[in-house]
Formats: structure tokens, C-alpha cells, sequence
């Protein structure tokens, strides 16, 4: 029993794939509410010149109106930011401590290169930039679904059903969240 407990205990990534998500999909969120506090908190000396740098105008005419073409050109710009992770397994970065360790940067990095500039938007806008991102629940979700496979992956290999649905589900998920960008966000 008490072997059994420290076994567990001594795991403290998951090895599942729905455990895996929702561990990264709370980074993301952490990351992403984190930047958005820091930059608030900071006052004016930061949102200033964040407001400058991001340029945001939040309002609906700079939004064209909903579009086929543009919901599959948001996809298609989204798709390989969140599924490239599927690629590590495939080229083996798990079967080595270098290229683990790269490969776990490399996702870092990603992610918050995805996050951050959010949470600093938020940040400095605040509450009027709501309106405009209701698709971000859906695209934390493709993007931590992408990470959660490399986690997976660390500690095991996926079957080539467990990509393909995965990568079937980052698809849909993103999919989704580009048409709610698209239909939902204040427009012309």
C-alpha cells in the first residue's frame, strides 16, 4: 500500500490525455490571467504603452462581417500553432534528454508567445475587450489540447488513432472557435 502511494505521488505529470488537457489548459489560463493582472496592476505606466504598441480599436466597423473565407483563413492561421506538437512524438524529440528538453522549450515558448500578448491586451483594456474575444475559451482549448499530446507523449507513444483523433479534435475545436470569431464578435 504505502508503495503504491509513493508511486503515484511520484508522478507528477499525467499519462493520460484528458488529465494532460486539463493540466495545460490551466497553464494556459494561468499564463494567459497572469500577464493580464501584471499589466493592470501596473497602472498607466504599462497600459499606455501597451494600448500604443497593440493598437487595438474595439470597435465594430473595423470588423468585416461573418464570411466563409474568413473563418477558414482563422482556422487555417490557428491549426499549425496548436497541432505542431503532434509532430514531436513522430520525429522521436521524446527519446532523448536533449531533445526532450528542447522540445519541451520549444512548446513553452509557444505558448507563451500566444498567451502573453492576451493577457496583455486584457490587461490594458479591460472589460471592453471582452466583446471581441469570445472565441478565446475554444482556441486555450486547441492550443492545450496540442501541448497535452506532447505531455502524453513524454511518457508513452500515441497509437496512430490517439494522433489522428486528436488531431480531429484540435481541427474542430478551432474550427469552432474561428466561426464564433467570426458570427460573435461586434461587426460592420
Amino acid at each position: 500500500m504505502a508503495a503504491a502511494e509513493l508511486t503515484s505521488r511520484s508522478r507528477p505529470w499525467p499519462t493520460g490525455l484528458p488529465g494532460a488537457w486539463l493540466l495545460a489548459y490551466a497553464g494556459i489560463w494561468i499564463a494567459t490571467l497572469g500577464s493580464a493582472a501584471l499589466v493592470a496592476l501596473t497602472g498607466r505606466r504599462v497600459t499606455h504603452p501597451v494600448r500604443q504598441l497593440l493598437s487595438l480599436s474595439l470597435t465594430p466597423t473595423g470588423d468585416p462581417p461573418p464570411h466563409l473565407a474568413h473563418v477558414l483563413a482563422l482556422a487555417a492561421h490557428n491549426v499549425p500553432i496548436a497541432a505542431w506538437p503532434l509532430l514531436l512524438g513522430v520525429i522521436g524529440a521524446d527519446r532523448h534528454r536533449l531533445t526532450g528538453y528542447l522540445a519541451n522549450t520549444m512548446l513553452a515558448g509557444c505558448l507563451l508567445a500566444n498567451t502573453l500578448p492576451v493577457g496583455a491586451a486584457l490587461g490594458a483594456y479591460g472589460a471592453p475587450l471582452l466583446p471581441y474575444i469570445p472565441q478565446l475559451p475554444l482556441e486555450w482549448a486547441g492550443l492545450a489540447l496540442g501541448a497535452s499530446v506532447w505531455l502524453v507523449q513524454r511518457r508513452r507513444p500515441l497509437t496512430l488513432r490517439e494522433g489522428l483523433v486528436w488531431l480531429g479534435l484540435i481541427v474542430g475545436v478551432l474550427l469552432a472557435a474561428a466561426v464564433l470569431e467570426c458570427v460573435a464578435v461586434p461587426h460592420r
